[in-house]
């Protein structure tokens, strides 16, 4: 009995040991778990902390850089703005309105279409980028205050929102007015004759094939004038050649004056000057080279002394001279030949009048036949015809 309840107590010691093992190992194991738990939520914290953190620094840069975006925006030296995908403008920046010569209040809101010039409207809705569009650029009119108008390049481009909708459209806006101007002024260079402001030869030459090969290819119309003033080397030698450049000018305005916009007004060089009428059949063309010889004679004003300044006209009307045998059409160069022959014929029978070329008749002049100045100072429109013509049923809209 003894010897059982002494491994009895033996037996309770040890299971009583085991618990408190098992024990101390569940404590240990509670107490790290414990603190690995610990551990994770003070880096979850810190983590959470340094998010926020990183939150609000994102929000202030953002908002550094939206003040940053909008004071760039406002002083910007070029026109800005912003425009809504339905073309309305959201913003305009000072230099714009400035351009515009509107507050900023009468800008926005309004259309952008508003400010461009009709005719570029077109150019317009193709440099406004909307959904799906990318950078665009244009050169258009702007409408400013007063009417003035402004031309400028627009340079736009799309900006989108976070799912990649059309959020609104930056345009920048350059004014390149006195730009425009330089070109319009080097076209004139190279297609205007300086003194008198009239066509130049070279646009001249280039305006003449043109009108032949629509001759060419719809029939023949109009005809080709060719002038060259008389007398003109003595008001040189008499007045001087600033009195020259001043009949020059005088001519050129004379010419113009009496003549369609249609037509081509051209001065060749020196005391020469051509005419390329886009309309009308040879009796118009002979119909304008009276009134010319008249204009000249009787508006064209020299100084006390000098010797009156007429005109010779020789007239090539590019209906009388049709393609050949071999359907080819004249040339310019032969056109002008023609031309000047009809001249060459009245400058060697008494200047101040017309010939025409290929018709076989003899010069007219306004000086040394009588009926010839009644029929100029009558004839505003249309001319009269020779003995046994017939006469023709249009004067081919005469001014």
């Amino acid at each position: 009995m003894h010897v059982v309840r002494l491994w009895a107590a033996r037996s309770a010691r040890a299971v009583l040991r085991a618990c408190l093992v098992v024990a101390a190992v569940s404590l240990r194991l509670a107490l790290a778990a414990t603190a690995a738990l610990i551990g994770y939520l003070e880096t979850w914290a810190q983590r959470v902390q340094a998010a926020r953190a990183a939150s609000s620094l994102a929000a202030a840069r953002d908002a550094h850089a939206a003040e940053r975006w909008k004071a760039a925006f406002e002083a910007a030296p070029l026109g800005m703005a912003r425009v809504s995908p339905e073309g309305r403008l959201v913003a305009a920046n000072p230099a714009l309105c400035a351009l515009l010569g509107e507050p900023g209040r009468a800008v926005v809101g309004r259309r952008l279409s508003a400010f461009v010039y009709p005719d570029d409207l077109a150019g317009l809705s193709r440099a406004v980028g909307g959904e799906g569009r990318g950078p665009g650029r244009a050169e258009v009119r702007l409408v400013c205050s007063g009417g003035r108008l402004a031309w400028c390049e627009l340079a736009t481009s799309v900006v989108r929102d976070k799912a990649g909708h059309p959020e609104y459209v930056l345009v920048s806006v350059v004014d390149i007015t006195r730009h425009m101007r330089s070109q319009a002024a080097l076209r004139d260079l190279a297609t205007r004759d300086p003194l008198s402001g009239l066509a130049n030869r070279r646009w001249f030459e280039l305006q003449l094939a043109q009108h032949l090969r629509l001759c060419a290819e719809e029939g023949p119309r109009g005809a080709l004038l060719v002038m060259d003033l008389d007398n003109f080397k003595s008001v040189n030698d008499t007045l001087g050649h600033q009195a020259g450049d001043r009949l020059v000018i005088e001519v050129a305005v004379t010419l113009r004056r009496h003549l369609r916009d249609q037509d081509v007004v051209a001065r060749l060089g020196g005391d020469e000057f051509a005419v390329v009428l886009r309309e009308g059949d040879r009796w118009a063309a002979e119909a304008v080279a009276r009134k010319l010889v008249l204009a000249v004679r009787d508006e064209v004003q020299v100084a006390q002394g000098s010797p009156r300044v007429t005109v010779s006209v020789g007239v090539a009307p590019f209906e009388l001279f049709p393609p050949d045998e071999a359907g080819e059409h004249l040339t310019s160069r032969e056109v002008v030949r023609a031309a000047d022959a009809a001249l060459y014929a009245v400058k060697g029978s008494g200047r101040n009048g017309y010939s025409v070329a290929g018709s076989g008749e003899a010069p007219r002049h306004a000086r040394h036949r009588p009926d010839l100045v009644a029929d100029l100072s009558s004839a505003q429109g249309t001319p009269q015809p020779a003995p046994g013509r017939s006469r023709p049923t249009s004067a081919a809209g005469l001014r």
